[in-house]
């Protein structure tokens, strides 16, 4: 592992290591009076603190387009503007739907009008049957007749919805209350059925997308709330969404938080999110108590029973200006945090 002391803690180490070459025999050494500060530790759950950059999305936002082909005649809005849920956007003409209306229209007026001969029909021929006057096969042929004309209207009916359904995808309207974040096209211009025309984004609710590794990922619930800031605003997010399969390619594993709607925060702007991994039970000491040369193992001075001891540590974070370290030892220990370049190990301190 890198060494990444400062300087400062360097040159105490040197320093203690020559008075202790020089004139100390530490095997015989003497009670003597020295200046140092020292503190006491235990180990504790330590947790790493990660932070984790974030894009703020609305939570309703939608890429929208026209459902038929057609020339754009009318734009409504332009970007930023707010809409409400059902307002026109944009308009489009398309030659070729308003007549298969009317087509439909009028076949399905001219099957009710054959309809009502044939009810007409029914009656006389049923009249007649009664008399003897005619047989029963002209009454079973009108009946079929009706029966074919209703299934024939309904078919008409079904193409008349289908057709009108068209016609109004002429008309693009907003789906929820929101604000325009792009438009991609402008009147006189020729789209095809599906192409994007523009993105609604909603003003209600806002989230974030997280991408996590599995290491994180596995202490992630839903409801946990997570700690966010924005611009030096401090804010708590909630997770709402967690993916339970990772990205093939970078092997990452979506997260949605629930950002609230604090500090004036706008779709598109950047947040920080910090996620606490629990790493295990470490003693947490202040960087300046360590002394590391860069060649030796650094280690720390302890003060036992009014003696000096020196106490190898392993590395396993650095914070801020407190190191995450692995000791030897367990429980409370005092640790020297200044002056260790007037100690050296096995030195016996006198009594305060």
């Amino acid at each position: 592992m890198k060494r990444n002391y400062t300087t400062l803690t360097c040159i105490f180490s040197c320093l203690m290591i020559q008075a202790c070459s020089s004139d100390i025999d530490t095997e015989s050494m003497q009670t003597t009076d020295v200046g140092y500060s020292s503190a006491l530790f235990s180990p504790q759950e330590q947790f790493k603190t990660h932070k984790i950059p974030a894009f703020v999305e609305p939570t309703n936002q939608a890429n929208l387009s026209f459902q038929v082909s057609g020339v754009i005649t009318e734009q409504w809005i332009k970007i930023g503007d707010y809409v409400e849920a059902g307002q026109n956007l944009f308009k489009i003409t398309n030659p070729s739907l308003k007549p298969q209306i009317d087509q439909f229209n009028s076949q399905i007026v001219a099957i009710e009008a054959t309809l009502e001969q044939n009810k007409a029909e029914v009656t006389r021929v049923k009249d007649l049957i009664r008399t003897n006057a005619i047989s029963q096969n002209e009454l079973d042929r009108l009946i079929n007749q009706r029966d074919n004309l209703k299934a024939t209207k309904k078919s008409m009916e079904a193409q008349l919805e289908q057709a009108q359904l068209l016609f109004n995808e002429t008309w693009l309207k907003s789906p929820f209350a929101g604000s325009v974040s792009e438009i991609y096209k402008e009147p006189g211009e020729v789209i095809s059925a599906g192409e994007l025309v523009m993105v609604l984004g909603g003003v209600t609710s806002l989230e974030a997308p997280l991408y996590l590794p599995s290491f994180m990922h596995k202490n992630m619930l839903f409801g946990q709330p997570l700690s966010v800031t924005y611009q030096h605003h401090e804010m708590t997010a909630k997770i709402k969404e967690i993916s339970m399969t990772a990205n093939p390619k970078s092997q990452l594993f979506k997260v949605l938080i629930e950002v609230p709607m604090l500090h004036d925060i706008k779709s598109g702007e950047k947040i920080q999110v910090y996620i606490e991994e629990q790493i295990g039970v470490y003693y947490r000491l202040p960087i300046e108590s360590v002394i590391d040369d860069g060649i030796n193992q650094p280690f720390v001075f302890l003060i036992d029973n009014m003696h000096v001891v020196q106490s190898n540590i392993n590395l396993i974070d650095i914070e801020g200006d407190e190191v995450i370290v692995q000791m030897p030892q367990q429980g409370e220990i005092e640790v020297v945090t200044a002056g260790q370049a007037s100690l050296a190990p096995k030195q016996k301190l006198s009594q305060p």
